[in-house]
This record gives structure tokens, C-alpha cells and sequence, in this order.
């Protein structure tokens, strides 16, 4: 499933501004399954930088990409734009726009960066309905909530990005340009058709060396209940969720701890406006 864009017309990248919001669906399994956790319909979030750049925190921390070559990337399917506005739906002037920039610029050097395995396993740790009855899905979940669990509280997903970009920004006064986040309720998405083997070789530059070969899904041992559960709390416990549900029940809106959000919520919040589609591609049938 990818975004329909109903409504959204076509934005060109003369018209965007630093400290605008790119959300992106990529192909393949694991954009795929992290949309489907993240009840979105996108798996990955970027900004605009500096003039013709992307701001993008990715697998080896905060990088500048021109645009025109971030675009060309064979794995897009889709880029919407989103402009940000400040606390009371204004458009942000220049100065907010340059405060956006620095913070960001400052966020250069957490470990585990922007790990895919781990924000997938952020997104298992948040999710509350049961899962498909699919024992590849809890392997690979496992070793994704093991990433969580495992990683240093410096790390991040891109959302969480994202959003301190703006929330701790240094403007006057703090936290005006923190995103309006608003709870959501969960989407009946169908879950998406997943090539194990392949998802595993995407996953793999992530896991311990000696777990990066391709399991042998139907005749290994499969990970049971327990151990699954065991990876889910200590995941859980690492993020600061100790109760289920801790994240995503509020029944308004509130102020989140970054480690928590989903771009779900950045996807939904008031303080985004429409733009348009930026990209998509010729043949987008993920």
C-alpha cells in the first residue's frame, strides 16, 4: 500500500523551504512491514536543509543529500511535502526556519543513527494489537526489539528526529515550535505480502555477525512466546514505557516523549500543512 495523495496536487522543489517536511514511502519488505507497524503510510520522514538539501537521519547519522540526487534514489515510490507551522498555526519566519537548521545540524552524532532494525523494533515495542501467527514475523521482531533494547539512550529513529528538530529549536519561547501531536486510533490494515529471505538480507548489516545469515525459516527452531515477550519488555524498559499503552492511549493531545512517537503522529499533527506530492514514482505497485 502506498499514499494515495487524494487532494494533495503536485508541489515542485523550487517551492519548498527549510525546515519543511518530506514524508517518504520506500520500496520493499522492511518500508513495507515499519509502515504497517507504524499504522502509516509511509516508512521514513526527512526535511528540507539548506538550500537544494534534504536533512536526512539515516544509518549513518544526520547527512545533506542534494534533493535532485536524493530524489533519484531507486527504492522511492512516493515523497509528499508537508510545511510546518508554529503554535498557533502560523507560518514560521526565517528565524524559526534557521533555528530548525541548527538543531539539526547539532544532532549529528548519536550512535545507532538512524538503524532501520531499530525503528522497526520501536514501533513493535509501541504497537498493542496482536500480531499475525507468522513465524518468520516473530524472528525477525525479535531481533528487532533486541536492537531496542541493546542500544544507547542517544539513539533515535527518524521521527524522533524530526520532530526535536522543532521542539527543541532555540526560539522564544521554547518548545513553540513543538509539533501538535493528537492520539489516533488504530487503522485495519492489511498486512503486507513479505519475501522473508529478502527482508532478512536488508536487516542483516544490523545484527550480530554471526545471526546475519538467512535463517532457514521453516526448519530452524522457531522464537516462542516467552523469549518474544522477554525482547518486548526489555525493548519496552529501554524506551520508558513500562506499562503497555503508556505511548499511544492518551484521549488528547499531549505533549509525547520523543522516544515515543510514531510518524503516525507527525503524518496527522495540525501543525503540518499539505504541500503536495513531490515524487512518485513511474510504477509504484509496493
Amino acid at each position: 500500500m502506498t499514499p494515495d495523495g487524494a487532494g494533495s496536487g503536485v508541489v515542485a522543489a523550487a517551492q519548498l523551504r527549510t525546515g519543511d517536511l518530506l514524508l517518504i514511502r520506500r520500496r520493499g519488505d522492511l518500508a513495507a512491514l515499519t509502515a504497517w507497524f507504524g499504522d502509516s503510510d509511509y516508512d521514513h520522514v526527512a526535511l528540507i536543509g539548506r538550500a537544494g538539501c534534504v536533512l536526512e537521519f539515516a544509518a549513518d547519522g544526520v547527512s545533506e543529500p542534494g534533493l535532485n540526487e536524493y530524489l533519484r534514489a531507486p527504492d522511492l515510490l512516493v515523497v509528499d511535502a508537508r510545511r510546518p507551522l508554529a503554535g498557533q498555526g502560523e507560518v514560521l519566519q526565517d528565524n524559526d526556519r534557521i533555528a530548525v537548521l541548527a538543531h539539526a545540524l547539532s544532532l549529528r552524532r548519536p550512535h545507532f543513527a538512524g538503524d532501520p532494525l531499530r525503528a522497526l523494533g520501536v514501533l513493535a515495542a509501541l504497537r498493542e494489537r496482536e500480531l499475525p501467527p507468522q513465524p518468520p514475523l516473530r524472528r525477525v521482531l525479535h531481533e528487532a526489539l533486541l536492537r531496542v533494547a541493546n542500544s544507547g539512550a542517544e539513539a533515535m529513529t527518524a521521527s524522533e528526529f524530526v520532530y526535536r528538530c522543532f521542539a527543541e529549536s532555540p526560539v522564544q519561547p521554547r518548545g513553540r515550535l513543538a509539533p501538535q501531536l493528537l492520539p489516533s486510533s488504530p487503522r485495519a490494515l492489511a498486512f503486507p505480502a513479505i519475501e522473508w529471505a529478502a527482508l532478512w538480507s536488508q536487516i542483516a548489516p544490523w545484527l550480530p555477525e554471526g545471526r546475519r545469515e538467512v535463517p532457514d525459516f521453516e526448519g530452524d527452531a522457531p522464537i516462542d512466546a516467552a523469549a518474544l515477550e522477554q525482547a518486548l519488555i526489555a525493548a519496552r524498559s529501554r524506551l520508558g514505557l513500562l506499562a503497555r499503552g503508556a505511548g499511544l492511549l492518551a484521549a488528547a493531545p499531549r505533549a509525547a516523549s520523543p522516544k515515543w512517537l510514531r510518524l503516525r503522529e507527525l503524518e496527522l499533527s495540525p501543525s503540518q500543512q499539505p504541500l503536495g506530492r513531490l515524487f512518485q514514482a513511474a510504477q509504484s505497485t509496493n
